[in-house]
Parts: C-alpha cells; sequence; structure tokens
C-alpha cells in the first residue's frame, strides 16, 4: 500500500511542473494546458450572449406567452448571433445579455429545424456600436477523440458558465429528436459527443477548441446520463448560417425516398457492400414515379456514388442528395435483386414542416401544418389538410357536434380546401355571413372520414388576419 502511495505521488510531480515533495500541493494540472484553456476562454467569453426567447405556446385551443433561456455565441461584427432553433426558432421576442452584461434585443435573420440551428442579428444601435468583437469557427475534421473540449453558455440559466471535458465521439449517430412538440431535427448531421457538461440552457452556445475556435454548437444532452453531450459540427454550421443569410431559409430538395443504413443487410444482397438501402418511397412522387422501390440498393446519386453501411453514414448521404437544386433532372442509379438500372429524376423542393400553430381564437381552436411523417402515417396525399392541435374549452369548436378533438385532422370547412388557417378563417366568415346555423368541416380522424357541424356566430368575425 506504501509502495503505491509513493509511485502515484510520484508520477504526480512528474506531471506538475514545480511541484516538490514538502513544497504542498502544485496547480490543478500542468501549467501548459492551464494557460491554454485560459486563453481559449478569454478568447471566447466575451462574445458568449444569454438569450431570453419569448414565445407562443398554444394549450387547449389558445396560446398563451412564456419564455426561457438559451445560449448563443457571435460570429460576425455586425453582431449576428448563431444558436439553437429549439431556443429561438420560434419566438416573437428576443432579449439578449453580452458578456458584459449590456441588454439589447435580436432579430430572427432565419432557422432551419431541420439541423436545430438559428441566426439572429443584435440591434447594435440600441447599444449605439457599429461593430462588436465576435468568435472565429475551426474545424471538427481536426478533432480526435480524446482532444480538450470546452462547453460554454448558461447551463440553467447560470451566465457565463464554462465546462471542460474531452471530445468521446467525433461524428456519432443520433436519432433524429422532435423539437416544438412537432419538428424533426437532426437529419442531416452527425454529432459530436464530449463529456463536457452540457445543460439546459447550454443549448445554442459554443463547443471551443483550446485555441479559441468554434468547433460545434451545443445542442443535446441526455436526461438521466452524465457525461453525455452532443454538438452540431461547425461544418454543418457554416453551411446553415451561409444559406440562412442569402435565403433566409435552407434550400433543399428531395424526390420523396427514405434510406437506412445497409448493416446486415448488405451480405444478403447482389453486388457489394456499397450503396445505401432504400426504406420507403412516398406515393405519387417522383420517386415512385421513376418505379423505384422500398428495398431497391441506392449506388448514385446525380452522379455522386452513395453508401451507408451504418447509422452514422446515413446523414452526409441524407445532406448530399438534399444539397441537389430543386427541379433539377438527375440521374440516380439503383440495384433491384441481380438488376441495376438507371432512371431520370426531377427532383422537387424539400419543404420544412409548419413550425408554429395558428389560433383562430374567435372560433376556439388551434391549427398547423401536418409534417411528412405525419402524412404518411395518416396516408394523406400532399394537398392541404391541417392538424387541429388544440380546442378551447367553452369556444365555438367545442360545441361541434360530432365533437372535435385535438388529433383531428381538418380537410374542409365550409365546402372548401383547408390550406391554410386563414383559408379556414374566411371560409368560416362566409358561412356565417350567409345566415347559416352551422359550417360542415370535413375531418379525418385514424382511417374514418367525418362531417363535423360547427356551430356560427349570429355576428360573425371579421375575415381580417388578427396581427
Amino acid at each position: 500500500m506504501l509502495e503505491t502511495r509513493a509511485l502515484a505521488a510520484a508520477v504526480v510531480l512528474a506531471l506538475v511542473p514545480g511541484a516538490a515533495a514538502g513544497e504542498g500541493e502544485g496547480p490543478a494540472v500542468p501549467e501548459p494546458l492551464a494557460q491554454a484553456i485560459r486563453r481559449a476562454r478569454d478568447e471566447v467569453f466575451p462574445k458568449l450572449v444569454f438569450i431570453r426567447p419569448v414565445f407562443d405556446l398554444s394549450r387547449e385551443g389558445q396560446k398563451i406567452e412564456t419564455s426561457a433561456t438559451g445560449s448563443g455565441v457571435i460570429i460576425s461584427a455586425g453582431g449576428l448571433v448563431v444558436t439553437n432553433f429549439h431556443v429561438a426558432g420560434t419566438a416573437k421576442r428576443l432579449v439578449c445579455t453580452l458578456a458584459d452584461r449590456r441588454r439589447v434585443t435580436a432579430e430572427l435573420v432565419g432557422a432551419d429545424a431541420a439541423t436545430d440551428l438559428a441566426l439572429l442579428r443584435l440591434r447594435l444601435d440600441e447599444l449605439g456600436l457599429a461593430d462588436i468583437p465576435f468568435a472565429r469557427f475551426g474545424s471538427e475534421n481536426n478533432l480526435e477523440a480524446g482532444d480538450f473540449v470546452m462547453a460554454l453558455g448558461s447551463p440553467l440559466g447560470l451566465t457565463r458558465s464554462l465546462s471542460l471535458g474531452v471530445v468521446s465521439c467525433r461524428d456519432r449517430f443520433l436519432p433524429p429528436m422532435v423539437v416544438s412538440g412537432h419538428v424533426p431535427t437532426g437529419l442531416f448531421n452527425t454529432w459530436i459527443q464530449t463529456d463536457a457538461a452540457i445543460n439546459p440552457g447550454n443549448s445554442g452556445g459554443p463547443l471551443v477548441d483550446l485555441c479559441g475556435r468554434i468547433v460545434g454548437i451545443n445542442a443535446r444532452g441526455y436526461r438521466g446520463a452524465e457525461n453525455l453531450g452532443f454538438a452540431i459540427p461547425a461544418s454543418v454550421v457554416a453551411e446553415v448560417v451561409e444559406s440562412l443569410l442569402a435565403h433566409g431559409r435552407v434550400l433543399r430538395s428531395r424526390i420523396g425516398l427514405a434510406i437506412q443504413p445497409l448493416k446486415e443487410m448488405s451480405g444478403r444482397l447482389a453486388g457489394d457492400a456499397g450503396g445505401v438501402l432504400v426504406s420507403s418511397v412516398d406515393a405519387g412522387s417522383p420517386a415512385a414515379e421513376a418505379d423505384i422501390e422500398a428495398g431497391d440498393v441506392l449506388l448514385s446519386y446525380d452522379g455522386q456514388p452513395v453508401s451507408a453501411l451504418f447509422e452514422e453514414d446515413v446523414p452526409p448521404v441524407a445532406r448530399l442528395m438534399a444539397a441537389v437544386p430543386a427541379g433539377k433532372s438527375i440521374e440516380v442509379v439503383v440495384r433491384r435483386g441481380d438488376e441495376v438500372r438507371a432512371c431520370h429524376v426531377t427532383t422537387i423542393e424539400w419543404q420544412p414542416p409548419a413550425e408554429q400553430d395558428q389560433e383562430l381564437g374567435e372560433w376556439g381552436l388551434t391549427l398547423r401544418g401536418l409534417t411528412d411523417r405525419e402524412r404518411r402515417e395518416r396516408r394523406l396525399d400532399e394537398r392541404g389538410g391541417l392538424l387541429v392541435t388544440g380546442v378551447r374549452a367553452g369556444g365555438r369548436a367545442f360545441l361541434a357536434s360530432p365533437k372535435l378533438v385535438a388529433g383531428d385532422v381538418l380537410l374542409e370547412a365550409g365546402g372548401a380546401p383547408a390550406a391554410t388557417a386563414d383559408d379556414v378563417r374566411e371560409s368560416l366568415v362566409r358561412a356565417a355571413e350567409s345566415g347559416a346555423a352551422a359550417a360542415l368541416l370535413k375531418v379525418k380522424r385514424g382511417h374514418a372520414e367525418l362531417l363535423i357541424a360547427l356551430p356560427l356566430l349570429r355576428n360573425p368575425p371579421s375575415a381580417e388576419v388578427e396581427p
């Protein structure tokens, strides 16, 4: 036992400069490492932003105002701030506090739910500034497992916090996560896994290397787990920021198929292990019209060979496919059994899901568009239809017969297609102005279609959109 303690003490003394027997405790870490941590901290700390978003939350057919906390980092002299979609993407007001405790509002430049990223612009004029110090990006490609990184931000609202850890894995696959109740995110990237603590409130803050460069944006943790944090790689962040600045959104395309890794199936498929498995094809999509089927192996897309043997290989392939411009005629090569064939497909625009509920306050319900996944689950085509997300007790929709319930899909209102919430409002107003006692709603519930009578007001509400 004494020998073990002596050996441990000798190792510590060898690692810590200036520590010698009888001199008490030395530095907690070797001095060069401590200096690197301090330099990186001082480089990025002044560029941190504490974000308090204010947004509307739908509950039981009406919207209520609420707020949350999150983090961000300044990435341009003009005051651009990158953060997470789930922090700021649906906010109606954004109040930011800088590292020097000055408070300033921000506007949303653009948001991308698919990668869980959002871009803000600080209103520097409120501070009397023309420019502001900003942090710079590095590359996750230079990282290796075991490299030190720091997660900066405001965990649980504790501003200007720093946690230190190492990279656990540079390209971890995680299944898509749902944010804002229904929006899938994490569709086009793998993740940097770190054991630096990432807690609620850290979201949107930077993951920084010891050169003080942003290598990722903190986004996820595992509730109930320890030493598991995940960041969006810097290369993905840079691509999304560029597109949001240019277009206000990220332009993507699709042909209507889903993919999955080959894994153990590769040995049972003809040919070599290359390619990626087509797991499903949307009815009526360009892929379906080209006779691509679930079970086919996709070999190349627009002239680019594709391969995904394991889960972590899928997001880069999905990203490559989505990057093709919408409306482009491309060649797709697939293998079915022993046959390899090429087909020409025209890509269509990839539409992000409707992100926010729309309130029809005068009728007592909230509606939103459906995601592609929700349409597939309900076997709906791509022509309109709105999801009923809530019905307010005592409102007109609450008095409908049979009952209108959350989860119903509204197909028609007053004989007109329900494409948008404004369409529904205008249809109901027209029906009320005609003197009808009720408006008929066509609703899909499960596999059944129902006709529901919605009582109308004697004095119809205005058809104008509420502010």
